[in-house]
């Protein structure tokens, strides 16, 4: 489902060789806090950080990344609709200080025009969900892709066949039904003319656009726009 977008181009997935189902992105970044040691995230991420640790654990700059550290990085990262403009750099940075990156793409299946190699050897695990890319997010389904799997609760529920299977399931109907890029397909004239309307600067997440440097939602604009 990933790799047959028309949209976007993900490459390197075939070196994650271990796949387990998680209960959205959160519950891989929730993993991630609890077994692994000094994790930072980069100023103006997924707000799910700020309101765990209120900023404590955000660093003001990836040069102040170190030996030791995990970074969980969004791609697409949600303030810039886009990926990280620094996300190279990042990845060097991290590369050259034994930090190891965990990228959350929860935001990939509802953006268009990315081109990314996951493939990187700072990139450890990554994290895929259909809540923004199929309006799942009640039902929380995702996977977790692995270079080298640890021992955490993620592990455990899939060993122990813990998983909500019924999500699961609802999820593969869904992929089967819709395809990869559903949300650009059937509204994407409709998300230009609300960003022209309202004096809006487009993404490449369907969700967001930009007022003013000022990132706001369109999903409710969507809605209201398509029930008149």
């Amino acid at each position: 489902w990933i790799i047959e977008s028309k949209l976007n181009s993900a490459k390197g997935l075939d070196s994650f060789g271990d796949r387990d189902i998680i209960v959205g992105v959160t519950q891989f970044i929730d993993d991630i806090y609890q077994t692994k040691k000094n994790v930072k995230v980069l100023p103006n991420e997924y707000k799910y950080h700020q309101r765990l640790y209120n900023n404590t654990n955000t660093l003001e700059s990836y040069y102040k990344l170190e030996t030791g550290d995990n970074l969980i990085l969004s791609v697409p990262f949600p303030a810039y609709g886009d990926i990280h403009p620094d996300t190279d750099e990042i990845l060097e940075w991290c590369t050259e200080r034994g930090v190891d990156v965990h990228i959350d793409a929860c935001w990939w299946g509802c953006s268009k025009d990315l081109e990314f190699n996951f493939d990187h050897p700072a990139i450890k695990s990554i994290g895929f969900s259909l809540s923004k890319a199929l309006g799942l997010g009640a039902n929380r389904i995702g996977i977790r892709y692995c270079k080298k799997r640890w021992n955490g609760p993620v592990t455990l529920h899939n060993d122990f066949n813990m998983c909500n299977q019924a999500p699961v399931w609802l999820g593969i109907k869904f992929i089967d039904r819709f395809g990869s890029d559903f949300w650009w397909n059937k509204y994407g004239d409709t998300y230009y003319r609300i960003c022209k309307e309202f004096d809006l600067t487009p993404t490449k997440a369907i969700h967001v656009a930009y007022d003013n440097d000022r990132i706001c939602g369109v999903r409710p604009l969507l809605r209201k726009y398509y029930e008149g």
